[in-house]
Formats: structure tokens, C-alpha cells, sequence
């Protein structure tokens, strides 16, 4: 199940750049996300027919990133995710907070 448009859709209403796996522009703050587990949870007729998809957001800012992490979480909501967890990091490398809010999804198989 590719769900990268939804969640690219659902992030957009926030104008900060969304990139499945990295981000490789010049703006100061920005989300990435990638596919942390994907597998069949229900079958019929020895068919995998739902898939649960769990993913990571990873939210990067140089400044207050509460704001912002609670739209994400709301904005994922929205489009269906249950969100499982949220951690906050703060990057002595880059200066950058790192946000990562864990979501997962449940979607039919359409293969």
C-alpha cells in the first residue's frame, strides 16, 4: 500500500517541505517520513487482504517544535493514522530538535 500522497496531502496544509525517506533542500525546517513496518493483518481465503502500514515522521526545526508537533499529530488523525507514540531529540550536531511521531494506518490491498 503506498501511502506517501496521503501523507504528503495531509502534511501540506502545514507549508513547511514533506519528503518520503530525505530531504535534500536548503529550508531551516522540514519533515521526512518513512515506512517503519508494513504487513498483512487479515486474511480470507488464504489472501492477505488488509494491510497495517506504520510509519515514522520525522520533524525537523531549529526552532519551538510543539506547535507544529501537535498539528502533525493532528493532521495525521485526520487522514486516518492512529498515532502510536511520540519523541522529541534535540541534534547537538546540527542544532536541529528532531520530532519522530510514530502512526500507523490500516488500508485493503488493492494488488
Amino acid at each position: 500500500m503506498n501511502i506517501n500522497p496521503l501523507i504528503i496531502s495531509a502534511l501540506s496544509s502545514l507549508n513547511i517541505p514533506v519528503s518520503a525517506n530525505v530531504y535534500t533542500g536548503t529550508a531551516m525546517e522540514y519533515i521526512t517520513f518513512n515506512y517503519a513496518d508494513e504487513r498483512p493483518v487479515l486474511y480470507a481465503d488464504d489472501i492477505d487482504g488488509l494491510d497495517e502500514t506504520t510509519i515514522q515522521v520525522h520533524y525537523f526545526t531549529k526552532g519551538n517544535p510543539q506547535t507544529n508537533k501537535k498539528a502533525i499529530r493532528r493532521l495525521l488523525r485526520q487522514a486516518d493514522f492512529s498515532i502510536q507514540s511520540t519523541q522529541e531529540f534535540y541534534e547537538t550536531d546540527t542544532g536541529y530538535t528532531h520530532v519522530v511521531v510514530y502512526a500507523v494506518i490500516d488500508g485493503f490491498v488493492l494488488d
